[in-house]
Formats: C-alpha cells, sequence, structure tokens
C-alpha cells in the first residue's frame, strides 16, 4: 500500500479527489492533506508518503515551491501537479523538478489514474532495486559486526557500498523499540540516516543499528539528542539508545557494538526511555543483592502448592528492589533471578520439567523488571501443574502412604514404621517417597506439621509449647528451633503479627 498526499487550496477539490479515484483498488492510502504548500511541509515532516498531488497556485507557498522543497527530504516521492492554468512556464519548471505529470483541472478520471498507475510502477522498481541494494549492503555490515567476513572481502564490500567513513571516530549506536511500535522502523531508519548522513541497519531482533563518525564528540551528542527528541516525539511506548565504544576504523566497529548491546542491558532497571552511556551506568552498584524475601520460602510455598503466596513472593521480591533506592546493576537482578530458577530447579524439580535453559535465555534477554516478573511467574505456575498432574499419578503405596501421614500427623512417624505398616523396605520407600513427592521423608513431615500449627496459633489460643506438641513435636525447644528456622520468627511472634484482630 502506497501513501498519498493532497494539497489543493480549494476544500471541494480535495474532497473531489477523494471521491474520483478508487484508491484502494490500486494499491493506493490518501494519508493526508493541506490547503498550501507551508502547512504540507509541516505535516509532511511527520508524515512518510510515495506520492504527491498539488495544485500550482496557492496561497503562502505555491506548489512548485513545494515540490522544490520536498525534494530534499523526500527525494523518492514522486509529484503530480494539478493547475487550472495551461502556462508553458508553469509546465517547463514543472518537468525540471521531475514531476510525473502536468494535468489540468478539472481533471480527467481515466488521465489521472493512468498516471498514478505509472507513479506506482516506478514506486515499485525503484523500491526492489532499493531493496535488493540495502539487503546486500545490511547483510555485510551485520557479517562485519558479529566478525562473521575478513578483512579483504570487508575492505571491497566497503568500497562497493560507500561505507568509508571521514570522521577520525567511529562507533555503533543501538536503538530498541517497543514491540507494539515495529512498524516505525523503517522511518526512524530513513530519519536516522538522515540526520547522521551514515547507514542504517535493521536486525533479525528488529533493532536498529546505526553506524556513526564524527571528529567533535560535541556534534555527536547534538546529534543523538536530535535522534533522541525525534523517537521522543513518535513512540508511545517505550524507547532506548545505546551508545557503544569509540572506535578508530570500521574493521574495530564490532567492539563498539558488543559495548553498545551490553549498555542496552540497563533497560532492564530504567523506568523512563533516552540515551545509555558509559557515564549513566556508573552510578549503580555491581554489588550483591539482599531482600527481606527468604527463597526458602518461596520453595515451600510450591511444596506445599500454595499457588498465591508463591506468585505474592516473587512480586514483592522484585518490588522491593524496584523501589529500592539502592540502584543495583542489571547483571545482579538477572543473576537473582536466574539463582531463583536454579534453586527450585535443584530442590523441587525432581518432579518438575527440566526447563532451566529455556527459562534462563527469556531471563537474559528482559528487559523490564514486570518482564521477570512475568517470566518467574509462568515459570512457577507450569511447576504447579506439573505437580498437580504427577500427585494424579503417584503410586499406589505412596497415595496411601501420604494419605496416612495427612491422617496422623501428629503421631511419631518415621520411614521405618511406615515401611512395617506397608510392608515395603523402609530404604526403597523413602527412595521412591522423594522421587514422587520432590521432598525427603523428613522434610514432608516438617513442612506438614508447621502448616498445622499455624493454623491452631491463628484459630485457637494454646500456647505455642502445647501447639507444637499437638502437632507431633515432642520436644517443646526442637518445635521453636524448626519454626524459627522455617518462619524466620518465633511462634509468638507469627501469632501477633497474623492473628485476627
Amino acid at each position: 500500500m502506497y501513501n498519498v498526499f493532497l494539497v489543493d487550496d480549494e476544500p471541494f477539490i480535495i474532497e473531489g479527489m477523494k471521491a474520483l479515484v478508487p484508491w484502494e483498488d490500486y494499491g493506493l492510502k490518501v494519508v493526508g492533506e493541506a490547503s498550501d504548500g507551508s502547512e504540507a511541509i509541516k505535516k509532511l515532516a511527520t508524515c512518510q508518503v510515495d506520492i504527491v498531488l498539488t495544485d500550482i497556485m496557492m496561497p503562502i507557498m505555491d506548489g512548485l515551491e513545494l515540490i522544490s522543497r520536498l525534494k530534499e527530504s523526500h527525494p523518492n516521492t514522486k509529484y503530480i501537479v494539478l493547475s487550472g492554468y495551461e502556462e508553458f512556464e508553469y509546465v517547463k519548471k514543472g518537468m525540471k523538478l521531475g514531476i510525473e505529470n502536468y494535468l489540468l483541472k478539472p481533471v480527467n478520471e481515466q488521465e489521472l489514474i493512468s498516471t498514478l498507475v505509472n507513479s506506482i510502477e516506478k514506486l515499485e522498481k525503484s523500491t526492489n532495486n532499493e531493496e535488493a541494494y540495502t539487503i546486500l549492503r545490511d547483510n555485510t555490515i551485520w557479517r562485519c559486526l558479529n566478525q562473521d567476513i575478513d578483512a579483504k572481502e570487508w575492505r571491497e564490500r566497503v568500497e562497493l557500498y560507500g561505507l568509508e567513513f571521514e570522521g577520525q571516530n567511529q562507533a555503533v549506536v543501538l536503538m530498541q523499540i517497543s514491540d507494539g511500535e515495529h512498524e516505525k522502523s523503517s522511518f526512524f531508519r530513513k530519519r536516522a540516516e538522515e540526520i547522521f548522513q551514515s547507514s542504517c541497519i535493521i536486525n533479525p531482533g528488529g533493532e536498529l543499528i546505526l553506524l556513526v563518525s564524527f571528529d567533535c564528540e560535541e556534534g555527536l551528542k547534538k546529534k543523538l539528542n536530535e535522534l533522541n527528541r525525534l523517537l521522543a516525539g513518535y513512540m508511545t511506548g517505550k524507547y532506548h539508545i545505546s551508545i557503544g565504544s569509540f572506535v578508530c576504523t570500521t574493521s574495530e566497529l564490532h567492539k563498539s557494538y558488543q559495548r553498545a548491546k551490553e549498555l542496552s542491558s540497563y533497560r532492564l532497571v530504567l523506568k523512563e526511555s533516552g540515551l545509555i552511556t558509559d557515564e549513566l551506568t556508573k552510578q549503580y552498584t555491581q554489588a550483591s543483592l539482599s531482600t527481606s524475601n527468604d527463597l526458602d520460602n518461596l520453595k515451600r510455598y510450591i511444596v506445599g502448592s500454595e499457588q498465591e503466596k508463591a506468585f505474592l513472593w516473587i512480586k514483592g521480591a522484585f518490588d522491593e528492589i524496584n523501589q529500592s533506592t539502592k540502584q543495583v546493576a542489571p547483571t545482579i537482578i538477572r543473576g537473582f533471578a536466574i539463582e531463583i530458577v536454579t534453586s527450585i530447579q535443584k530442590d523441587v524439580s525432581s518432579h518438575a520439567d527440566d526447563q532451566t535453559v529455556g527459562i534462563v535465555k527469556r531471563i537474559l534477554e528482559a528487559h523490564s523488571m514486570g518482564m521477570l516478573v512475568d517470566i518467574l511467574t509462568d515459570y512457577i505456575e507450569g511447576i504447579f501443574r506439573t505437580l498437580e498432574q504427577r500427585a494424579e499419578h503417584r503410586s499406589p503405596i505412596i497415595q496411601s502412604v501420604v494419605q496416612y501421614i495427612q491422617e496422623h500427623f501428629h503421631e511419631e512417624l518415621s520411614l521405618k514404621t511406615l515401611s512395617y505398616k506397608f510392608h515395603i523396605n523402609s530404604i526403597y520407600l523413602g527412595q521412591l517417597f522423594q522421587k514422587e513427592t520432590g521432598l525427603v521423608f523428613s522434610e514432608y513431615i516438617n513442612h506438614l506439621r508447621l502448616k498445622k500449627a499455624k493454623q491452631l496459633l491463628k484459630g485457637t489460643h494454646l500456647k505455642a509449647g502445647m501447639i507444637g506438641k499437638q502437632v507431633g513435636y515432642s520436644d517443646s525447644a526442637y518445635f521453636y528451633k524448626q519454626f524459627k528456622k522455617a518462619v524466620g520468627i518465633t511462634p509468638s511472634a507469627w501469632r501477633a503479627m497474623n492473628i485476627k484482630s
């Protein structure tokens, strides 16, 4: 679909033009209109068009001056002139400007359509040629940035595509825009190339990679600020511009690209869009991360099928990081997220699918705290589903043992006593129990007893020591020790925090 823009100081002419041509039948779309050349210039600064139909005689700025001005910023656009005057001088000026046709009003429908069809054919041919050239050039640049081209071929391609830079310094600028706005990439690419007079490619991931050349760092900063303002004016979602290290030759651009990618990881912790520079990242600490959320609690929630609590733990942990005055580097935060996954995988996933590699890849690619929370929540939700499915397929012997434990948790229980009751070898029972529940026998019993203890602490006025005995702990001191180790506070303190007023 090609975009068409109409310019005429007579509103009824514009409306007539819209009605005269079945635009969509020819793969065309009228995307804008203006009443004079000056207004058209302003609107076309923010609108990408392929064909402009303009009147000649208009106030403020006539059609020929408009075309002359637009040729600088829209060199590939096709121009069709409409006029009520058959003046040879106008025709001659129009031809010099490279217009497609000079049509007299009232416009003949067939002549206009014929001119539009010819313009479309030229655009398609130009687009095909340009795309073929651009694809080859972009592929060369992409190979260079990934060190996938030898020195001899690179020198040949540099000459072929005119990639030599005039400035003393070169750098790679990496632009990343939100997923919902990738349709604007081609527009940003063209404007970036115009601002820097350089080459910009779109990589397979949809990121824009701009190669820049400069002598003066101050001049580079001005252009980067202009690029920043451009994106800010058009983007509704977040965007970031990462500036790689400065290098002296095009053969070193891969180093600048690697640094730009490293800087782009800071999108994870940046709440606002804008430029990401080395200077900006210095304020972030590489110190280890500490939160008030105990990872053991998360694992207990998973084992205890407390799904809502597990989700709240994840959200709370990352909310705490997000709201902290301590600015933590993204590598540390991603490391924390990976630690959550690997710890769960190690201690809980004997009954969960091995998803570690895929989850870690997603964590490394995440570019916001919200994405990290969503990734970990999805991961844990998957583990809960797997646990439910496997619980349904437990062997009859383990189902019977688990049911017996649920009913007799307050009694003295051991693998030895259960092996006698269910006529099975105690060592084999322990191995089978861990395989099908994901916990060793003692951990399972302890978790169940503490869960029951919490219910009694919250729902009765019994003393903590008595509650310990009722849930199976013959030694009150041992109950206190196990409770504090698992929960972080004493039974009495937990009751005070959780009891209903």
